[in-house]
């Protein structure tokens, strides 16, 4: 037995290499080594992809089992471990010991690396001191905060005692302190695990606007960045004022950079001019995309834009778009400053069929609109719709069970519409909500073949709950009726539920009235809404849970809507240059009729 054992040995070490231990500076240098792996031991306060994230030295992905294993190098592996003792200690943990083994493979030229972490107490804080120096006059000092993102008792972490000290200088910026300056000081007791902090704050004299400087303008006239400046000579200074006129500046999309800020001074004046560097990008692009998407397949799209046609800032687009369910082209005249600083005028011409399962339709409409910044996140509209519609290929068991339908004729009519939006990031939202109300009317005064009104409203909410995971939530409602006979409600402005941006686990528009042919008809009640669990999985690839909810009445006003049909699945997405990659499996509670138990969608772009 024990020769068969020395046997079985002997082929694994002459199969794979001896592997014994050796200390970093006894390996070869003149030989190549390759990390075979890397492990990590000992950490139980934070994870091991945060650890690993900080390792220069790379193992060999486990997907690449096909690739080259990464060169080792043991000047950077000692610098990784130092790399490692620095994440712990801006957390707080100091004299954490790092630890390694070393196993070679000499036959191989591999190494595999063995880190051993051992955690300590966290270093607490017992003191939050912040002076001013130097006091304004009585009124001019603007209010110390209450709350910092340090605070006594608490686990002391360098990035809260960094941003804690940018908050206190923030502040004084924004009273109208141009030249405040600021100082930090952390006294740790390492042996205690106690750290006390003080802040100094030598606010300076206030100060106020001087004149402005504009740098780097070709072909944009002047008066085109100076009608956005939020500010004026002589005006109490202020930091968020610059920043809100370099958004403003970059709104008009004229520049590919914009830096705005104090021209350099000798000492400290009252007075502080302002430089505004841009540089200009080209008047004129084009952008062309392809996608793909379950509900509309293929789609294609081109544009080709101005951004400065005639002057003044005004932009003219032409648009065409292509995909199963509808092709087109639009054009568009943008026209910014319009009666106000905070609004603009949209002209809108466009031509779209749309191929439906009910219905083919094909429609010219006329559109102006005028949009308003209320408030930073707060804006409304107001707009004027006049198109020709005209409805073929209908199908005959929806005609049964609407009733008159209305074929053809002119649609025209108010639009108006507000939107508040508070999150922090507008393509990959994780704190804040979004809210919108729209009103739509037609007919009546306005003349046309349709008259009717719509209102219909959203709002989405973001929930960062830990653990790196968000919780995404949002409910929608729609409400329309005719006024006068039913035929006066188009059945194109019907509401519609089910598919990749509704209620995940139907269909596109599979989800409330079916016809005797299993076709959508639609309704004029809309209630629908989602619960969703958000969280990275692995560097760009993230994972999501969710519940959807949903029904359609066919009436307005009707209780039917509370019947509310829920599904639930899960959905992985990708980020990408262009927006999240997403695909959602959705599995309904209660699958329509010949409906298949779950359903695939795929897009690129967030779902709510």
């Amino acid at each position: 037995m024990a020769r068969l054992f020395t046997g079985i040995f002997a082929v694994w070490f002459g199969c794979v290499g001896f592997v014994h231990a050796m200390p970093l500076d006894a390996l070869d240098p003149a030989r190549e080594w390759q990390v075979e792996k890397i492990n990590l031991l000992g950490h139980n306060l934070v994870t091991e992809d945060e650890l690993r994230a900080e390792l220069l030295t790379k193992e060999r992905p486990w997907y690449q089992f096909w690739g080259e294993r990464p060169t080792f190098d043991p000047v950077t592996f000692e610098s990784d471990l130092e790399r490692l003792r620095r994440y712990y200690e801006a957390r707080g943990y100091y004299d954490v010991a790092v630890e390694h083994d070393v196993a070679v493979d000499e036959e191989n030229a591999r190494v595999t690396l063995e880190i051993r972490i051992k955690e300590t107490q966290p270093v607490i804080i017992s003191a939050v001191d912040v002076a001013v120096i130097g006091d304004p006059a009585p009124g001019e000092r603007p209010a110390l905060p209450e709350t910092l993102p340090v605070k006594s008792g608490g686990v002391f972490r360098e990035s809260d005692y960094q941003l804690a000290e940018q908050r206190l200088r923030d502040l004084f910026l924004r009273g109208g302190f141009a030249h405040v300056e600021t100082a930090r000081k952390a006294e740790v007791d390492v042996n205690g695990r106690r750290v006390r902090i003080a802040y100094t704050i030598t606010p300076g004299p206030p100060t106020v606007f001087g004149d402005t400087e504009i740098r780097g303008l070709d072909g944009v006239d002047r008066s085109l960045i100076e009608r956005e400046l939020a500010y004026h000579a002589g005006e109490r200074f202020s930091a968020e004022k610059i920043a809100s006129t370099r958004a403003k500046i970059l709104a008009l999309d004229l520049f590919s950079s914009v830096r705005i800020g104090p021209a350099p001074t000798t000492g400290k004046p009252p007075v502080v001019p302002i430089t505004v560097d841009v540089m200009e990008k080209p008047y004129r692009e084009i952008k062309l995309g392809v996608g793909y998407s379950t509900d509309e397949e293929f789609r294609g799209q081109a544009q080709w834009r101005h951004l400065n046609w005639l002057g003044g800032g005004r932009q003219l687009s032409v648009q065409g778009v292509y995909s199963s369910i509808a092709d087109g082209a639009a054009v568009e005249l943008m026209q910014p400053h319009f009666l106000t600083p905070q609004t603009k005028a949209v002209l809108t011409f466009k031509y779209e069929e749309q191929k439906e399962d009910t219905y083919n339709r094909d429609f010219t409409r006329f559109a102006p609109r005028v949009d308003h910044q209320f408030a930073p996140g707060v804006s409304g509209f107001i707009g004027f719709r006049a198109e020709y519609d005209n409805l073929f290929d209908i199908a005959p068991a929806t005609e049964r069970a609407l009733g008159d339908i209305r074929k053809q004729g002119w649609l025209s009519g108010p639009t108006m519409g507000l939107v508040w939006n508070t999150t922090d990031n507008p393509f990959d939202p994780k704190r804040g909500a979004v809210h919108s109300l729209t009103l739509e009317q037609a007919g009546v005064i306005w003349g046309g073949a349709y008259r009717f009104f719509k209102i219909g409203g959203e709002t989405k909410r973001y929930y960062e709950i830990g653990w790196d995971t968000v919780l995404a939530a949002r409910l929608k409602f729609g409400l329309g009726d005719a006024i006068g006979a039913k035929d006066r409600f188009p059945l194109f402005e019907r509401f519609y539920a089910g598919g990749e941006n509704s209620v995940r686990g139907y269909g596109r528009r599979r989800l409330g009235p079916l016809s005797a042919s299993d076709d959508p008809l639609g309704g004029l009640s809309l209630l629908e809404g989602s619960v969703e669990l958000r969280r990275p999985l692995w560097k760009d690839l993230g994972g999501a849970v969710f519940v959807d909810f949903g029904q359609l009445a066919l009436e307005p006003f009707d209780r039917h809507i509370f019947n509310l049909n829920f599904s639930a699945g899960f959905g992985l997405s990708y980020k990408t240059p262009v927006g999240p990659v997403r695909l959602d499996v959705g599995f309904p509670f209660q699958k329509p009729p010949g409906d298949r138990p779950w359903q695939i969608h795929f897009s690129i772009g967030a779902f709510f």
